[in-house]
């Protein structure tokens, strides 16, 4: 009995100083990182910070590159999420706003990865569907729902915008 009261004690602590050890590292600053990938894998996204919040944006530009009603895009700064593993393909393209547009995307499996605009520089536009870790988020805002289709659903009970939201 004493044998295994001295056991107990001792993974206790180690317990113990495990969760002092964490703590501290929190405290100085350790981010919490959530990692995404392309659907064959060959691309790898790292963000610093679990994502917030997604935009539903329904302009045709993106209607065509996701293949569906709408692109889900989280946007974060330049440093704020990168590519950990792989290169990706660029397609030059044009916004239905008129700024330019890189679409970056994996040459093997063809996923949509992330966008760059004129329009916001310093950001990146990434799809949402890359990160598998991000239950509970919600979409905030819908854009360009002047050119959603008419079988594309459009939450109304969040803001929504005819054009971009500027």
């Amino acid at each position: 009995y004493k044998r295994q009261l001295k056991d107990n004690i001792w993974i206790c602590r180690v317990i113990l100083l495990i969760y002092i050890h964490l703590m501290k590292l929190l405290r100085s600053g350790l981010k919490m990182t959530t990692m995404g990938k392309c659907l064959c894998g060959a691309i790898e996204v790292t963000s610093d910070e679990k994502p917030d919040q997604i935009i539903a944006c329904y302009c045709e530009s993106c209607q065509k590159a996701c293949g569906g009603g709408a692109s889900f895009n989280i946007i974060k700064t330049d440093e704020g999420a990168r590519l950990s593993k792989g290169e990706t393909k660029i397609y030059n393209d044009t916004a239905d706003s008129g700024n330019g547009l890189e679409r970056h995307f994996c040459g093997m499996c063809g996923s949509p990865i992330f966008s760059v605009t004129t329009s916001y520089p310093g950001l990146k536009i990434w799809k949402a569907g890359l990160f598998s870790d991000i239950d509970g988020l919600e979409v905030i805002t819908n854009i360009w729902c002047d050119s959603a289709p008419s079988w594309s659903t459009i939450n109304n009970s969040i803001p929504s915008h005819g054009k971009s939201r500027q």
